[in-house]
């Protein structure tokens, strides 16, 4: 009974004539709904395919997606989408409510409460039933912060501010478009939003609203010519200790503040494993390799090696 309400996937054709069954094609369209939400599609429009050529490995548009699962067929045992957003725990338990009403195809709600950042809530506090842990206060500010950034833009939307904020950073990044630029677009999208629906009033309030996931920069300085970075116990040095060369620009009478000549922007890594550990579709793959050692003398792994 476990998996009953998906028997349907490995079930494509019909077995006395040419076709494929209208469960199957409806159970893909289920699946394409499920995939929707996840992030992969809300920042860059794509999916993983879970076709048996592509194993959940490329990345493509949607449509391409139901071809190639119409054409191939699903991978070897994917009755629980773990990599769109689903464990073992709440398919089992929709599989038992759908077994107790009789429901065989439940309808997927596409809505931010099914998006990445509301899995990142579940995931990352132990929102799940039975769990008592208490988060601590960096947690609990994590949270009301991101529940607050992560309210549907209007009833029914697939789409929160926050989601908006980190998809307009993307394609800052992506395209490499000028701070000015990016505020043109958003004043663009403003003046076209005939509802009032909140959305971010610049770069600088968007840029704001994507620290909400706690995944910030550090700007460090360096000097000129690369001899060292003005650092932990060299952060208060003005010149480079290996060349002599100015840490600031010259400071004017207008401009007092002081410019760095050169600066580099460091990405912490320890808040991105926290990330990567809290969410229960991550977490799996950073425990692989501790999981799934092989014997001495055995390779069948980069990991596996000496190096």
């Amino acid at each position: 009974m476990e998996f009953a309400h998906r028997k349907w996937m490995y079930d494509r054709t019909h077995p006395n004539r040419a076709g494929l069954r209208v469960e199957f094609i409806n159970g893909v369209k289920e699946f394409i709904a499920k995939a929707k939400t996840r992030n992969d599609f809300l920042i860059e429009g794509t999916i993983r395919c879970p076709c048996a050529k592509c194993k959940c490995i490329k990345l493509l548009k949607p449509d391409k997606v139901e071809f190639h699962i119409l054409k191939n067929g699903f991978m070897d045992n994917y009755y629980v989408w773990t990599v769109h957003g689903e464990n073992d725990a709440n398919v089992a338990s929709v599989d038992f409510q759908n077994a107790f009403d009789g429901v065989d195809n439940p309808v997927e709600n596409n809505n931010v409460e099914n998006s990445r950042f509301n899995e990142m809530l579940r995931d990352a506090f132990g929102m799940f039933p039975g769990v008592q842990s208490e988060p601590n206060d960096e947690a609990k500010r994590f949270y009301g912060e991101l529940t607050e950034a992560s309210r549907p833009l209007y009833e029914g939307s697939m789409h929160s501010k926050l989601s908006v904020a980190v998809r307009l950073l993307s394609i800052k990044s992506d395209y490499s478009i000028s701070q000015a630029g990016m505020d043109s677009i958003i004043r663009l999208m403003n003046e076209l939003n005939p509802s009032k629906i909140d959305l971010p009033k610049d770069f600088y309030t968007t840029k704001k609203m994507g620290s909400k996931l706690g995944l910030s920069s550090e700007r460090i300085d360096c000097c000129e010519k690369g001899c060292m970075l003005f650092y932990k116990d060299d952060a208060t040095l003005e010149n480079c200790k290996f060349c002599n060369q100015a840490r600031y620009k010259e400071v004017t009478k207008v401009k007092k503040k002081k410019v760095p000549v050169k600066s580099m922007h460091y990405l912490p890594l320890i808040p991105r494993l926290k990330r990567l550990y809290a969410s229960m579709s991550s977490a799996p793959h950073m425990r692989w390799h501790y999981e799934h050692k092989r014997p001495p003398g055995v390779l069948c792994h980069p990991s596996d090696g000496e190096a």
